[in-house]
């Protein structure tokens, strides 16, 4: 259920489901009697009278409730475009795959083919497989191993996308606030991708910029897993901690998509630095430039340097490496201890050496 295209339809028939099953009759003990002993599932379920208990429960009519508030909060054109995205995600994967078993090529494996599903049907499946990537002891190593695939650069979106985005979130032409934005992005990931630019004013900067219609899709996508887990705790197929998983990975990747709050938190790690004095001219984080920036682009000082994990690069600035290491694990765990957030994604791939020596 969670691996189907989102829809408003979708949401609306888990919710009026829920309604006409609120308001049926319990079957007669001798036709519960034949339901149960029909079936004689591999795992536990609740029992056709216990599913029918929590159906009519106020449980079941509150959830009712908050799955028709996300349906109708639904835009009906992401909802067409997301059930065709599915219909071409399900083609070319399942060409992939008969092409794959009719070649003298060994067949792709389960792992690939769900690989290849969380890449066509884009931004949210890309997510949730870098969470398949990055949790080994949540899920079989060969899942883990495929999805490292999902950590790579994604499909940029074309210049004309993008200079419409931009023109579009700073009200104004792009050339009135930038006097050049390279048109080839430095690197393109499920949500954003980054552009090098100067300003006007003179200084270096780089342009984060939200991928065309990734708010909705998201927002979508993520609203039916959420109402599918809701759906299955109510009836007792799962425990509640499903929910509490899908509601946290739900309202962090919302986040992401929302700039402002990104532009708000960058500051205020800013400010943590520099009430620190042990971190000065030691650790930096990119100025945030407010009036280049709005809820889809996010103008930064472009900081330069190399990452953490070419040990090789990090030498020419930074002659003991281990030591660059330590500096920022201790502001990490000093960010966990007193700043008001912490980045919960800490690894070297995300930390740069300057050319100056700073982290």
């Amino acid at each position: 259920a969670c691996s189907a295209a989102p829809s408003m339809l979708s949401l609306l028939s888990l919710a009026l489901g829920l309604s006409l099953l609120t308001t049926s009759r319990p079957p007669a003990p001798r036709a519960a009697a034949r339901l149960a002993a029909s079936s004689a599932p591999s795992f536990s379920l609740p029992s056709p009278i216990e599913t029918l208990k929590r159906l009519s429960s106020a449980e079941a009519r509150e959830l009712q409730r908050e799955l028709l508030e996300l349906a109708f909060e639904q835009d009906p054109q992401v909802v067409v475009r997301r059930s065709l995205d599915l219909a071409r995600a399900v083609r070319v994967v399942g060409s992939e795959t008969v092409q794959g078993l009719s070649s003298a090529a060994a067949a792709p494996e389960p792992p690939v083919i769900l690989r290849r599903m969380c890449e066509e049907l884009g931004a949210t499946y890309v997510k949730l497989g870098q969470f398949i990537a990055s949790s080994p002891t949540l899920f079989p190593p060969e899942y883990v191993q495929e999805f490292q695939k999902c950590l790579d650069a994604t499909p940029p979106m074309p210049w004309s996308d993008v200079k419409e985005i931009v023109e579009a979130e700073l009200g104004r032409p792009i050339g009135q606030v930038y006097a050049s934005v390279d048109e080839t992005p430095l690197a393109a990931a499920s949500i954003a991708q980054v552009h090098a630019a100067r300003l006007l004013s003179g200084e270096d900067v780089v342009l984060k910029v939200q991928k065309k219609g990734v708010q909705g899709s998201l927002k979508a996508d993520l609203d039916l897993l959420y109402a599918n887990a809701r759906v299955l705790q109510l009836l007792g197929v799962v425990t509640a901690e499903l929910s509490d998983v899908v509601a946290t990975l739900r309202s962090a990747i919302l986040e992401e998509i929302d700039f402002v709050l990104e532009a708000q938190r960058t500051e205020q790690f800013a400010e943590f630095l520099a009430r620190s004095p042990e971190l000065d001219g030691v650790v930096t984080v990119p100025k945030v430039y407010r009036a280049a920036s709005a809820s889809r682009l996010l103008t930064l000082e472009r900081l330069y340097g190399v990452p953490l994990i070419d040990l090789e690069s990090v030498r020419k600035y930074q002659p003991q490496p281990e030591l660059a290491l330590i500096v920022a694990l201790n502001t990490w765990v000093s960010s966990v201890l007193t700043n008001e957030w912490f980045h919960a994604d800490v690894h070297a791939g995300n930390l740069l050496v300057l050319t100056d020596g700073r982290e």
